[in-house]
């Protein structure tokens, strides 16, 4: 069994050091780092970070790659951003594992067009004449997964990273609140009084133990490609899942990805099956599933509900509305008009209090999450809509648990109990960013009625968690 908790990962984040081994800790990123490392790391998903320039985007981006850095696990880093640079390092592009782009936002249009072919796992080829014989030579760039980066404000390239290319990245944002950025001063200020080393809680021994770590789950994770992971909890995901947009069914496959990555950090707790047919699974287990639910759910609702930029946090400054017994708004709902949500905004810190937040409001309005009224002069309140909540987050894990075993009885037979004994019962969890420590069980007997499941083929199971 792996000694190594995502916590432990938590803990590099913050002990990060740059190529002047000076400390640079990712401060208040800590989920958009775990995220980014296991994801993109683990399960060969290709990652954005889009967001405002100074805000630490090449800051986790290389906290990420330094996991692998020195390791034996080759990687590339795209700088030279011409038309024809990666056809001229073509041979390093097609031995690296990982490929990085710091500053995607000057892509041009001839390396987009590649990003999309690999993206959509085929080879990007070319054919150019060759001059020294006298012939047609064909090149070929094989599909590679990328970790790239975009500046939100630089317009540049925006004409090319279109939401056709951003379909096929898992999209992130860093936090560019004025507490963020108060907490990384308040950092840089202490280390800036500190002597070497006093701010350090993780020893480069354990680093390094980390890193070897790392590099076992990738190598054991490329050795086991064979292996296809199911997710015996994930038909009791459903519930969180915010249904408003169909967006939502696409980008359930990225919750499922950090499910799955969050699986292959812990190699040891994947049970393995073998069907007659030939076919080997890895099943995932609740303990993986709470972990990535902690790490990506709030991610993922946003991504789900297609929210602008700060619509959740304009949401937080807006108190909620109630229906009376008839059905109707009642009659001390707050209404807030856009000076106010303005001065809100600014006394929370948010960074654009001190621009004009009507697109937004009337954003917020389009998609249904505020409502809006106009009285005789004109002026406009606005005020949470009673029919949408923010998506709850909460998953009842007792109950899911309970039908987790409901449906291992039922789809695989032949280890369910072995599963349900190592994996379903008093299973003790610790959150990553809080330190809470949880125990995972099954409800008692009474407090839930378990879904009965028959049977089901195990490769229709795994076409309906791949779409």
């Amino acid at each position: 069994m792996s000694d190594f908790e995502i916590e432990d990962l938590v803990r590099y984040f913050h002990n990060v050091k740059n190529q002047k081994d000076e400390l640079v800790p990712i401060i208040g990123e800590d989920k958009l780092a775990i995220t980014a490392a296991l994801s993109y790391l683990l399960e060969d998903t290709n990652f954005m970070i889009n967001a405002y320039s100074g805000t630490g985007k090449t800051v986790i981006m290389n906290a990420v790659f330094g996991l692998i850095d020195e390791t034996g696990i080759p990687y590339v880093v795209i700088e030279q951003l011409s038309d024809t640079a990666l056809w001229y390092d073509m041979e390093r592009i097609n031995g690296a594992r990982f490929i990085a782009i710091p500053e995607a936002q000057k892509c041009p249009e001839n390396i987009i067009e590649i990003l999309k072919t690999w993206a959509d796992d085929r080879p990007a080829e070319r054919r150019r004449t060759d001059v020294t014989i006298q012939d047609i030579r064909r090149q070929t760039l094989h599909p590679k997964f990328v970790f790239m980066c975009k500046a939100v404000e630089n317009t540049r390239g925006n004409l090319f990273l279109d939401a056709e290319l951003e379909r096929r990245y898992m999209i992130t944002h860093t936090n560019p609140t004025v507490k963020q950025t108060e907490d990384v001063l308040k950092q840089k200020l202490k280390a800036a009084s500190s002597p070497d080393g006093d701010l350090q809680t993780m020893s480069d021994e354990e680093i390094q133990s980390l890193k070897d770590h790392i590099v076992d789950c990738i190598v054991r994770r490329d050795d086991a490609q064979a292996v296809k992971l199911r997710n015996p909890c994930a038909p009791f995901l459903f519930d969180v899942i915010p249904t408003l947009f169909p967006i939502a069914r696409s980008k359930i496959h990225y919750f499922l990805k950090v499910i799955n990555a969050v699986a292959r950090f812990f190699p040891d707790d994947i049970m393995t099956v073998k069907r007659e047919g030939g076919e080997t699974y890895g099943l995932v287990t609740p303990k993986h599933n709470w972990l990535a639910t902690q790490i990506y759910i709030d991610t993922f609702v946003t991504e789900c509900l297609q929210m602008p930029s700060h619509g959740i946090d304009i949401l937080h400054l807006i108190p909620d509305s109630e229906m009376d017994t008839y059905g109707m708004i009642s009659s001390d709902v707050t209404k807030m008009s856009t000076k106010e949500i303005q001065q809100a905004a600014r006394a929370a810190g948010l960074p654009f209090a001190q621009k004009n937040i009507n697109p937004l409001l009337q954003s917020l309005v389009m998609l249904g999450f505020l409502e809006m009224e106009e009285n005789e002069r004109k002026k406009r309140s606005f005020f949470k809509s009673p029919l949408i909540r923010e998506p709850s987050t909460k998953i009842k894990w007792p109950d899911l648990i309970t039908e987790t075993q409901s449906l291992m009885r039922a789809s695989w037979p032949e280890i369910a109990e072995d599963y349900i004994s190592a994996y379903c019962t008093d299973v003790k969890v610790t959150n990553p960013f809080t330190k809470e420590k949880v125990t995972l069980s099954a409800s008692s007997k009474g407090t839930t009625k378990p879904k009965v499941y028959t049977e089901t083929s195990p490769d229709e199971y795994g076409e309906w968690l791949n779409e």
